[in-house]
């Protein structure tokens, strides 16, 4: 059988490659760890002060808000965080245009150099139903805060009773 040397150069190239994408997977790469073992797994045995039952724990969300915080959260846990009610998300309620306050804050991030990425961080907690579902409508992460005996539905004066209790 004649093999050409055009032939072994090219599976030498071809072995090389594939040698050098598997050390740097299992040990060059930062996220070589969660590739192959669970979170828990790795902050167990890498020497942190949690018991594996507490990072167990951790890896789970406990509710909405921690669901929430965590799919908004930058790799340094960083989250922009933006109240927001019925009177600043719902078209019906802006007088002078069609835009809301929730549509001037969004286009900021799209217009700003270098912020357009930011606004996958971008949490929005919505004071009431109509506020949560015009997060929804635009894809971004929201949360609604349920709040027992006060309506934050419509606008709050500035350091008014409501707006008090609103803080």
């Amino acid at each position: 059988m004649d093999i050409s040397k055009t032939s072994i150069l090219n599976l030498t190239i071809l072995i090389s490659l594939l040698v050098t994408g598997l050390l740097y997977i299992f040990l060059i790469s930062p996220s070589s760890t969660s590739l192959f073992l669970p979170r828990t797994a790795f902050s167990a045995c890498s020497g942190h002060n949690k018991s594996a039952e507490s990072a167990a724990h951790e890896a789970q969300p406990q509710d909405d808000l921690e669901h929430a915080l965590r799919k908004a959260s930058m790799a340094n846990r960083t989250v922009i965080i933006a109240i927001v009610n019925q009177a600043y998300a719902d078209p019906a309620n802006s007088e002078d245009s069609d835009k809301t306050m929730l549509d001037l804050f969004l286009e900021s991030f799209w217009l700003g150099e270098g912020t357009r990425k930011l606004l996958d961080h971008v949490l929005v907690v919505a004071m009431d139903r109509t506020a949560y579902m015009m997060c929804k409508f635009r894809r971004l992460n929201c949360y609604r805060l349920v709040t027992e005996g006060v309506d934050f539905a419509g606008e709050k004066l500035y350091m008014s009773e409501d707006f008090i209790k609103m803080m």
